[in-house]
């Protein structure tokens, strides 16, 4: 049953691949969802939170794609939760699984969704609208099936020998996992920043820490701050334009 509710909560998170980037495949999602179904929430929100800090950073750059990190955040919160382990062992999980579904999704969108988009491409040639919107459904509901179904019969193969792999883990290993568990939510962010801080958003960056750091400002306070400059910023741009033209009117005049 429980492998049944797991393959649920990975179909559910890989349909974003059909129905726009809706986020519910993220770690933040799936942990607390995988959670949920196996009885331990407040583990799965840890798991999920841990994960989705390691890795927020990540994202496909033409060719390069990272580990498909939905599989691997649901198989490692599973199995995290059900052996007891906690937050470590879905740290140590996760990736190698994550890698593993890479393999299975990069053979399943060559080989099956490259011939269904063959299909659509004759469908779109023969002005068959609803034939291209069909194998739409087919491509990425199919996609979802496969890879639900591999996760879902990945937990309930591999519950014992993930616990049997755990188990003769040395101590020092597994007290490195929890010191990169405070590591790798630091590393997501900074991966993050390497992407969105540049000379135009830093100052705002610096303004946000020195709030935090020196006048106790909580988070709330800092996010509705940057609601109001991004207001203000946005009634700066609308009012240029009016402005402009009231000067051009007055050389006129002239």
């Amino acid at each position: 049953m429980q492998a049944l509710l797991v393959g649920i909560v990975a179909f559910i998170g890989f349909l974003e691949c059909g129905i726009g980037n809706s986020m519910i495949q993220r770690p933040i999602v799936m942990g607390p969802l995988i959670g949920l179904v196996l009885g331990d929430l407040t583990m799965g929100l840890q798991v999920g939170a841990t994960l989705e800090l390691a890795f927020m950073g990540t994202q496909a750059i033409g060719s390069a794609l990272p580990p498909e990190i939905t599989a691997g955040g649901v198989l490692g919160a599973a199995f995290a939760i059900t052996s007891g382990s906690g937050v470590e062992a879905a740290i140590a999980l996760c990736l190698p699984i994550a890698s593993l579904a890479l393999i299975v999704k990069n053979l399943y969108y060559v080989v099956v969704r490259g011939w269904m988009l063959h299909m659509s491409d004759k469908c779109a040639a023969a002005g068959d609208d609803k034939g291209v919107a069909t194998w739409h459904w087919v491509s990425f509901l199919s996609y979802a099936l496969v890879m639900a179904v591999l996760c879902g019969g990945a937990f309930y193969v591999g519950g014992p020998a993930v616990e049997a792999f755990l188990a003769i883990i040395p101590q020092f290993v597994q007290d490195g996992l929890t010191v990169a568990s405070g590591i790798l939510p630091a590393l997501g962010f900074a991966l993050l920043a390497s992407m969105l801080v540049n000379k135009d958003v830093a100052p705002y960056f610096l303004i946000g820490f020195l709030l935090v750091a020196y006048l106790g400002v909580p988070v709330l306070g800092i996010a509705l701050l940057g609601v109001l400059l991004v207001i203000l910023m946005l009634g700066g741009n609308k009012l240029a334009p009016a402005t402009a033209t009231s000067e051009e009117m007055e050389d006129e005049d002239f």
